[in-house]
């Protein structure tokens, strides 16, 4: 290559960056200007307020986060398969791990479940200071409606009599990436 060549292709190249770099500049300073006339538009979600309250609204997110991962539980339990549940969506770690090892052991026995928890849950603790952000929530769950069957025959299997059917849940939430998930359930021996 000879000089002059090099030369020129030095030149070009330059010529290139500068041009591109004063369109982006130009592009970016024309989308954030206000000028001409306003026009309304649909927000895509709901804006979030400087009065609103940051704690309130993470617990109203680690509720529904929580209700979500029970609801995909049960879905998950009553056609023993995880698939098309949503479970991955609300539950991340041992809370997911525990309800694939369930729905593997249900289809070893043949077993399913009908009906469907009734939970109370209460977000007791947010962390929002962390990263990632975490939540503690304390649920008292009614499984007296949710029964345990012969999954081809729909036949309701026994279960001790003296078993609790209400009973206090523990259970752990984390942000991950900016979404609220369920990390760890607790049962706990004791009635509510």
């Amino acid at each position: 290559m000879s000089i002059s060549t090099a030369s020129g292709t030095h030149r070009w190249l330059r010529r290139t960056v500068v041009a591109a770099t004063t369109l982006g500049i130009a592009v970016t300073a024309v989308g954030c200007s206000g000028g001409g006339e306003k026009k309304e538009t649909a927000s895509p979600s709901p804006t979030v307020s400087k009065s609103a309250d940051p704690q309130a609204e993470a617990k109203k997110a680690v509720e529904q986060t929580y209700r979500n991962y029970w609801d995909a539980q049960t879905k998950a339990f009553e056609k023993v398969d995880v698939r098309d549940t949503g479970l991955e969506k609300y539950s991340f770690d041992q809370a997911y791990s525990k309800v694939l090892a369930d729905v593997a052991n249900m289809k070893i026995k043949g077993s399913a479940m009908r009906g469907a928890p009734q939970i109370k849950p209460e977000v007791t603790a947010v962390s929002l200071d962390e990263s990632p952000k975490k939540a503690t929530i304390t649920d008292c769950v009614d499984v007296s409606k949710w029964t345990l069957v012969d999954a081809k025959t729909g036949k309701e299997l026994e279960l001790p009599k003296n078993r609790l059917t209400r009973f206090v849940v523990s259970a752990s939430a984390r942000t991950v990436g900016d979404e609220w998930k369920i990390v760890e359930l607790t049962r706990q021996d004791r009635a509510c």
